[in-house]
């Protein structure tokens, strides 16, 4: 019995320290406080889209840690919390170029058990200068080299050994993704950061996937997706559009139905919709990536669509036979009001080819616009107007030249373009232009020009 008693004391003598022990670390958390670390680039110099990371040393209650949360200059955004103690703040316009930028996490208590933030936390950050990508053929390559647009400077991004087919740039400017043959004869996709590190994305085998489209967040890939025959001596199927979703690494297409083809996806500004081109049925197709509902709407000429800045609308072309012969014709599709309608070329007096249409990402009042010349001149002139009063002018129109590929940066305040002449030797060129530019500027010689943020 003395023995058992004995063991009882000790017993509840360890108990008694163990319970000091945690006493003594919870009071010491108290006393110290909650820990707070930023997830921003080194040196402070971040994309025009950046997702802000806070990492909490603990749990904290979401409403009291974003009710001291603080960016000034101050910009919307909305908070994702990743678990208890990770917070992400995205916002919903991009950061301004050229302006200083503070984070400030003030002091207070962050949970129910009053831990708190006990000192102002600043973390201090400005937007980085974007960049051009694009791609060079010479030397018998195919590689995608970067510009530095304030120095002119440009060094090649990707293997030369690699023929690049084409690629997309996603919104923040972190990475881009690329397509090239395989040795089955299919096409991969490829991933490369800003600093040129590559790995393969996607293998598609002996299948054909091109033209990816990134989703605003970056997470997911549409693309158009051709399955290889039976045997190498079959022809490839019809394109249809597939979506890798790179987190969960899912992928498969978009439609089930086998009937349902499409090229070309491109996604809605916040990424809840996605449009493709079906060439067989002369549609262009919407689906909610939500719901499951779809709108199609006739379309011959198989151009891009673009978006409005809120996502409510988007132009695209097709062409109308009539007694004066083809027209080609600017449609525009209100979902808020479920109708669609001709925007330009209902009272044509001849054919202007319209193509390569864009909307400004920031301002509803500026769409570019590519067309011909006029009269029996083949040239294309880029028209910038304001699709509410259809009023607008010219920025590009060298005699003898050929425009398309144009792309907003997302400020909304400088385009990008490939441009040709159409007599002569043929040397692809990249045009800018900037609000105040005389004219577009030549910058580089290469194809399918995107902006790096």
């Amino acid at each position: 019995m003395k023995n058992i008693s004995r063991l009882d004391k000790t017993a509840s003598t360890v108990i008694l320290i163990c319970a000091a022990f945690v006493g003594i670390v919870i009071f010491a958390a108290a006393q110290a406080g909650v820990r707070v670390t930023a997830s921003l680039p080194e040196g402070g110099l971040i994309g025009p889209y950046q997702i802000i990371k806070l990492t909490f040393s603990e749990s904290v209650d979401p409403q009291m840690a974003e009710a001291l949360f603080d960016i000034q200059p101050k910009i919307e955004g909305t908070f994702t919390w990743v678990d208890s103690q990770t917070l992400q703040f995205a916002s919903l316009q991009p950061f301004e170029l050229g302006a200083a930028y503070k984070l400030t996490l003030r002091p207070g208590i962050l949970s129910s058990n009053k831990h708190k933030l006990k000192k102002e936390i600043n973390w201090d950050f400005q937007v980085r200068e974007p960049a051009l990508a694009y791609l060079n053929t010479k030397n018998e390559q195919s590689s995608i080299w970067i510009m530095n647009l304030s120095t002119h400077e440009t060094h090649q991004i990707t293997d030369p050994l690699v023929k690049v087919l084409g690629f997309d740039a996603s919104r923040d400017g972190e990475f881009m993704i690329y397509f090239a043959l395989n040795e089955t004869g299919g096409i991969n996709f490829w991933r490369v950061n800003r600093a040129g590190e590559a790995r393969l994305l996607l293998d598609c085998g002996r299948d054909r996937c091109r033209t990816p489209a990134i989703s605003p967040d970056g997470t997911r890939i549409a693309y158009s997706r051709e399955i290889a025959g039976p045997s190498s001596d079959l022809q490839f199927g019809s394109p249809r559009v597939w979506v890798l979703d790179i987190p969960k690494g899912k992928d498969g297409p978009v439609y089930e139905d086998q009937q349902v083809l499409g090229y070309s996806p491109e996604w809605s500004p916040n990424g809840t919709q996605l449009a493709s081109y079906d060439g067989l049925a002369d549609q262009i197709r919407l689906l909610n990536m939500a719901s499951g509902e779809q709108l199609i709407f006739q379309s011959g000429t198989g151009g891009p669509i673009t978006w409005s800045p809120d996502g409510t609308k988007f132009l695209f072309t097709d062409v109308e036979q009539s007694e004066a012969g083809i027209r080609t014709r600017v449609r525009e599709a209100d979902l808020t009001l479920n109708e669609t309608f001709t925007l330009i070329g209902s009272e044509d007096d001849m054919d202007y080819a319209y193509n390569s249409i864009t909307w400004s990402p920031i301002n509803n009042s500026e769409v570019l616009l590519g067309m011909r010349a006029g009269g029996d001149d083949p040239s294309q002139v880029f028209w910038l107007f304001n699709p509410g009063q259809l009023d607008g002018i010219i920025i590009a129109s060298q005699p003898n030249y050929a425009y398309n590929s144009p792309q907003w940066n997302v400020w909304g305040d400088a385009l990008i373009f490939q441009q040709f002449k159409l007599k002569g030797i043929y040397t692809p060129e990249i045009g800018l232009w900037k609000h105040g530019f005389q004219e577009p500027q030549v910058i580089a010689e290469g194809f399918m020009p995107q902006w790096l943020p």
